[in-house]
């Protein structure tokens, strides 16, 4: 038996999560990813409560619930008294309720009676659909008191907060085999435990650091353990021989405990019975231990030992004791399987990364499922997490992207991801390159609000200075609190460093995540030759040293990002006098080199270097002697229109000399405050900042 299919109504952020937008569960492990506050926890606590019985809160309901409510109360209170139009009102309404649907799909190995009290008359095959809802118990009961209590407040309360004092007494929870077309009857959770087993695992953000001499922190996981033992007698980690044993060791050591204890207070007592204790006749005073399991695991402490040496627990660093918790909850989950026979068995890991170094979040997933198989814990694993580590080892189709959207959230499948080719078939070359390329460089896209593209080196180490000078501009347009959000460094902006040729097979991946994007790229100059030979006319290619005005209809751009993405233009004539606004189709925006209308004469740099210079030609005059990387190159000009004039020239010198890093360097920490952004960067900032 697995879980195949989740559908979330009216819960949170996750207000319509059904349909194509439903969430596909993977047989082994699916990793739920977005950035902070995307529905990706409301995800696992809506399964805990239902499963666990726990109570509902009126803010559970996702925002849009709160209109509908007041919507419905004000089309209550005018109805006219005419019975008829009340039946009808109430027979047709539709009370917000939240619901929680789990499609799962059995086989011939599965328990047939445990499955029986699930199904409907019109089940497909072998498929269960499970449907939890917390809703109304009588609409017009509900809405009669919500009424009352309204008329009595006067109105002074709004109708919401009218609703969230009276909405226990009428909500409940329901659980019903789903079928649209036939009423069902009600199941109990009893029910769906005999089928279903599921295990918890919440964050651990507060795991203590202390050096103090505190107990173990994982004494109460062994108490737990213990307990489990004691009341069922029988486990899968704790043989019962072991059991008894341990508890044998218990009665043994009070005795000797307790002949030494009246040994060593023998003074003590005979002198408290001088004076009448305890008031008895013929009374002694007796002294009894009490090392039972309660405090003998409230005492009990850890080590690690590092080659002879014993370490306490705290030395082994938060990581590896909030992995240590991890395990502990699932060997406890596994001794209740034991018991349950459930064939469907279902583990939430809330952000297991926590205090772990990245090689062990790295490996995480793997080592996660080798430990299930090793200890015959049939599960299916759902882990949520911000930590692009773990995403990395995780398989690409088991990736669930969450994208939140003002008050709701959508869900992003990559087993859905289908990019398509001209011809209407599969590209399985794109599908195969992001998976190399998010699996083995980047995947932290997953988790920002905001992704920039970058050709090279350069661009990538001076990102950073580019953020703050663009704040740094921003901050002065008297921002108030509402507008700081605006601000570049208070986003977290995903920087991807990959060449002209290949932005464009993110094209569909980033249309499919839906994110706001800037990519920053190269015009990349050619001039094309037009030639004649026996083979007729023939058309080649090589790189322009400059865009010079009279030739600019024999020059055309090879950047395939700018071809076949945005703005789908090859000839510089037409790309050098774009403005920004039409290099922007949201939530994208493309940004290379062009005219700047600041400059008097036309001059357009074809790289960022290039342009750099271009624009900057004072300021790479005024510090040329400090200017590691070029100064050799550049000590012979005698003015800034020298720089301006030869900028491709000093530009080919850096390239040609691996000197791209190095001049980064340079432009960081020399005097970094008296130069410019280069307008096309500066001005795609800007854009993404809004």
């Amino acid at each position: 038996m697995k879980l195949k299919k989740v559908e979330i109504k009216n819960y949170r952020l996750l207000e319509s999560i059904e349909d194509e937008n439903s969430v596909e569960i993977k047989e082994g492990t699916t990793i739920l990813v977005g950035k902070n506050n995307s529905g990706k926890t409301s995800f696992s606590y809506i399964f805990d409560t239902f499963f666990n019985n726990h109570s509902f809160y009126f803010e559970d309901f996702s925002i849009d619930c709160y209109k509908k409510f007041e919507e419905i109360f004000q089309e209550y209170i005018g109805l006219p008294a005419d019975q008829e139009v009340q039946e009808n009102f109430f027979e047709g309404l539709n009370i917000p309720s939240i619901e929680l649907r789990i499609i799962v799909e059995y086989d011939e190995n599965d328990n047939w009676s445990n499955i029986r009290p699930l199904l409907t008359t019109l089940d497909e095959n072998n498929i269960i659909k499970i449907n939890f809802e917390y809703s109304v118990e009588n609409k017009q009961l509900f809405l009669q008191d919500l009424k009352l209590y309204y008329d009595r407040k006067k109105s002074a309360e709004g109708i919401v907060d009218c609703i969230k004092k009276i909405y226990e007494k009428h909500f409940s929870v329901k659980i019903k085999s789903f079928s649209p077309y036939e009423s069902q009857e009600l199941i109990r959770l009893s029910d769906v435990n005999k089928i279903i087993g599921s295990c918890f695992i919440s964050a651990q953000r507060s795991v203590d650091d202390s050096n103090g001499k505190s107990n173990s922190k994982l004494s109460n996981i062994f108490q737990k353990q213990y307990k489990e033992v004691e009341s069922k007698n029988k486990t899968l980690i704790v043989e019962e021989k072991e059991f008894e044993e341990l508890n044998g060791a218990l009665v043994i050591a009070n005795d000797k405990v307790d002949e030494k204890l009246m040994s060593f207070f023998e003074g003590f007592t005979k002198s408290f019975s001088k004076f009448g204790y305890p008031n008895i006749d013929g009374a002694n005073i007796i002294l009894k231990s009490n090392v039972t399991p309660t405090n003998i695991f409230s005492s009990i402490n850890m080590f690690y030992k590092d080659k002879e040496y014993l370490l306490p627990e705290k030395y082994n660093g938060l990581g590896y004791s909030n992995l240590i918790y991890i395990i502990s909850e699932i060997l406890h989950f596994k001794s209740k399987l034991l018991e349950s026979h459930t064939d469907l068995n279902l583990i939430f890991i809330e952000e297991p990364e926590a205090h772990m170094h990245p090689q062990l979040q790295s490996t995480f997933i793997t080592k996660l499922n080798e430990f299930l198989e090793e200890n015959g814990i049939k599960a299916q694993v759902i882990v949520t997490t911000h930590s692009s580590h773990i995403v990395a080892s995780a398989d690409f189709e088991s990736i669930r992207y969450f994208s939140k959207e003002v008050h709701s959230t959508k869900v992003k499948d990559l087993m859905k991801f289908n990019p398509i080719n001209l011809d209407g078939t599969k590209n399985n070359e794109i599908i195969k390159f992001l998976k190399q390329y998010i699996s083995l460089v980047k995947c932290d896209m997953f988790f920002a609000d905001k992704i920039i593209l970058i050709e090279g080196v350069c661009e990538r180490l001076l990102m950073p200075l580019f953020i703050k000078k663009v704040d740094d501009e921003l901050k002065k347009i008297n921002i108030d609190e509402e507008n700081k959000k605006r601000l570049l460094s208070e986003q977290y902006i995903s920087v991807i460093e990959i060449g002209g040729a290949y932005m464009n097979k993110f094209k569909d991946f980033l249309e499919f995540l839906n994110v706001k994007t800037l990519m920053i790229t190269d015009i990349d100059c050619c001039k094309r030759i037009v030639k004649e030979n026996k083979n007729g006319v023939q058309c080649t290619y090589e790189v322009a040293s400059e865009i010079a005005i009279d030739e600019i209809n024999d020059l055309v751009t090879t950047n395939q990002c700018i071809i076949e993405w945005m703005p789908s233009e090859k000839n510089i004539k037409d790309l050098v006098y774009k403005k920004f606004d039409e290099l922007i189709s949201e939530p994208f925006a493309v940004s290379y080199q062009r005219n700047n209308d600041t400059r008097q004469d036309f001059k357009c740099g074809r790289t960022f270097e290039e342009e750099f210079i271009i624009e900057n030609s004072e300021y790479i005059f005024s510090n040329k002697d400090n200017l590691s990387s070029i100064k050799n190159h550049i000590k012979s000009f005698g003015q800034s229109a020298g720089i301006l004039e030869n900028s491709y020239g000093i530009y080919k010198y850096i390239d040609n000399n691996k000197k791209k890093s190095e001049f980064a360097f340079d432009l960081m920490y020399i005097n970094n405050e008296s130069w410019v952004i280069p307008m096309y960067i500066k001005e795609g900032l800007l854009w993404l900042a809004k």
